[in-house]
């Protein structure tokens, strides 16, 4: 199956990492950067059970972190669609951002599993960056966010509680190391928190825009 040459030509970046590393508020900024005619599609939006799993430091729990938790194959019927026609209207598609008028168009997919689900999901991509953090910013990320903690607040004035801090190291950090390894062997590019840290994402962005010209030039020859 191919597009015709009246349809847009789409151009996938994947955005991988760990959670709290930033991948998302990352992912948003692309969406605008690029002009992006479909919202951010996060791997989170295919969640649809947790699994009760036996861990051997906090017990019977359920967890989040397990690909068995996401839908993997209905992510793979929209980006097919999307790829396919892309014309044909999603959740994901802005009302004010036509697609008709565009040669090519960029979708950004954002997700802590997302290069660690299966090849063919993995092979979608054109582009494919990995997110590296530490365990400590990635945990006080994750408690902000799930304490709704507002931004001003600087880190040094935030203690998390020892429950959240074992539930996190234990659980989310171990199980994202389990597939470090491997979803840093699918991606081409490998993005330190230093490097894009207080929302620094010059060097990102200068990233994204090479590859996607060398991908757009290579696709005209």
């Amino acid at each position: 199956m191919t597009t015709t040459s009246n349809h847009p030509q789409v151009i996938f970046i994947g955005i991988a990492g760990p959670s709290g590393c930033g991948k998302t508020t990352y992912a948003k900024h692309l969406v605008d950067h690029l002009h992006s005619p479909l919202h951010l599609i996060e791997l989170d939006h295919f969640y649809f059970r947790p699994v009760t799993i036996d861990h051997p430091i906090l017990g019977r729990i359920k967890s989040d972190e397990e690909p068995d938790t996401l839908h993997i194959q209905s992510l793979l019927t929209l980006i097919r669609q999307i790829k396919y026609e892309p014309e044909k209207l999603t959740r994901y598609h802005q009302n004010d951002i036509s697609i008709n008028n565009n040669k090519y168009i960029f979708v950004i997919i954002e997700g802590f599993l997302l290069f660690a689900l299966s090849d063919e999901l993995t092979n979608m991509f054109d582009i494919r960056i990995f997110f590296e953090s530490t365990q400590s910013e990635c945990r006080m990320k994750r408690y902000r966010r799930h304490s709704r903690i507002h931004d001003t607040i600087p880190d040094e004035r935030i203690i998390i509680p020892n429950e959240f801090q074992q539930w996190f190291d234990h659980l989310v950090w171990t199980e994202y190391l389990k597939r470090r390894d491997l979803q840093i062997s699918k991606a081409e590019k490998i993005f330190h928190f230093e490097e894009y840290q207080d929302k620094q994402y010059i060097q990102l962005d200068n990233y994204i825009d090479k590859r996607l010209k060398d991908i757009i030039d290579k696709r005209k020859t």
